[in-house]
């Protein structure tokens, strides 16, 4: 398999066709700028081998421990983590479910420190509320900014998946002749 600086060199060198293609296809060079910057954090930081101890996994520094279960949960190269359709989705629905547990255990340990209590359940949702209100993609750009965004990931990924299959395929050939 192609090694990570291969992947980043070639995560890099997509990121001007990934530009072009977003601002041609949405007519919007917000959605281009949202997509290519997706695209550059799906290849650099959010792909496919943060299931191994790789340069993504290590890139989260201290907060890689957010990527630890993940590691442990899913096989090498599965389709889970490697799937060109789940992989970038299964991903983003564990970074959101592991971001949501650290809020609620923010809130816990702040109410423990400062009220000397544990919270109840309106205090949880205020401060939930006011994250959402922090991160309303859509009241500021549009839905289409979403979609960017997520096909920018996907997009980042993806490059890494078929980089892994074409070289592949090209081992192997290269083994016939």
């Amino acid at each position: 398999m192609p090694s990570g600086k291969t992947h980043d060199a070639i995560t890099l060198l997509l990121a001007v066709p990934t530009f072009a293609a977003a601002w041609g296809l949405t007519g919007s060079a917000l959605a281009a700028g949202v997509a290519t910057g997706a695209m550059l954090f799906g290849g650099l930081m959010f792909g496919p081998d943060l299931d191994i101890q790789s340069r993504q996994y290590t890139r989260w520094g201290v907060f890689r421990f957010i990527w630890w279960p993940y590691k442990t949960m899913f096989r090498h190269r599965s389709r889970w983590s490697h799937g060109i359709i789940f992989g970038t989705l299964i991903r983003v629905v564990y970074f959101a479910f592991m971001l949501t547990l650290i809020a609620v255990a923010a809130v816990y340990l702040r109410a423990l420190l400062i009220a000397d209590a544990p919270p109840d359940y309106s205090e949880i949702f205020r401060a939930w509320r006011a994250i959402e209100a922090g991160i309303r993609l859509e009241e500021t750009g549009g839905r289409h900014i979403i979609y960017a965004a997520f096909a920018g990931l996907w997009w980042g990924a993806a490059s890494h998946t078929l980089t892994d299959v074409g070289w592949s395929i090209l081992r192997k050939s290269s083994e016939i002749f």
